[in-house]
């Protein structure tokens, strides 16, 4: 057995049961420019369980909030088992006519005991890459080679221009498990092109097999099994 940190002893030594009090879970949700976020929900979620203690269907224990038009919450935390919590939130938007999930980010991602007055402040900032998010919070671009062209691809460049706003962004590609990827790019439709070594390289959709490839493709982030990837083919 892993020995338990001091931190996490402390916290459950606060948590135990005979030591309750009446607690809350607080704080606001903003936008990267600081503004008030409505409509963002906020779980606190229950840590202090092994696995045997959880039920059939392995549902969590959590306490959950939305936040107002001030962009403010707060979770009751006496009505739920004494213990250790994580906060999560997130916003539901809209991405090419589908609803998706977006993590917003916290400003203390620590555990916290459930019968203290916590504050957990969240913004909705655009996440590249994390330890919790691989493959960030936002738009994921998926470069993959052409059918039956082999180019080493790995030190290509995107550029991505957002058909709306005219918002450009150039990032470079890394690998991962979904292959070559630009991650942390806002939901929309864009106009992607794709260079190697400063030449420009022909795109087309991905798994399109009567792709007519250009110097560019537009398309949004609507593809693949998590419909958050605009997926391209590339050749010379």
């Amino acid at each position: 057995m892993q020995p338990i940190s001091r931190a996490i002893l402390a916290l459950l030594l606060l948590a135990l049961p005979g030591l309750a009090a009446a607690a809350t879970l607080s704080g606001t949700a903003v936008d990267e420019l600081g503004q008030p976020l409505a409509g963002v929900q906020v779980e606190a979620v229950y840590q202090g369980y092994s696995a045997d203690q959880l039920n059939a269907a392995g549902a969590s224990i959590k306490g959950e909030a939305v936040t107002g038009a001030d962009g403010r919450y707060a979770i009751d935390l006496s009505v739920l088992p004494p213990g250790v919590y994580a906060a999560h939130a997130w916003r539901i938007i809209e991405n090419g006519g589908r609803s998706l999930i977006v993590d917003l980010v916290p400003d203390d991602a620590a555990l916290f005991a459930g019968n203290a007055n916590s504050e957990r402040n969240f913004t909705a900032l655009l996440v590249e890459q994390s330890e919790a998010l691989p493959y960030g919070n936002a738009g994921i671009f998926v470069l993959e080679n052409a059918i039956g062209d082999f180019t080493d691809l790995a030190a290509a460049e995107v550029t991505l221009q957002d058909l709306a706003s005219g918002r450009v962004f150039v990032k470079p590609v890394r690998p991962s498990g979904e292959g070559l990827v630009a991650t942390g790019i806002p939901f929309g439709r864009y106009r992607a092109s794709v260079t190697l070594d400063g030449q420009p390289l022909l795109v087309a959709l991905w798994g399109a097999s009567d792709a007519d490839f250009a110097a560019s493709v537009e398309h949004d982030f609507t593809m693949g099994y998590g419909g958050n990837m605009f997926r391209v083919m590339a050749k010379p």
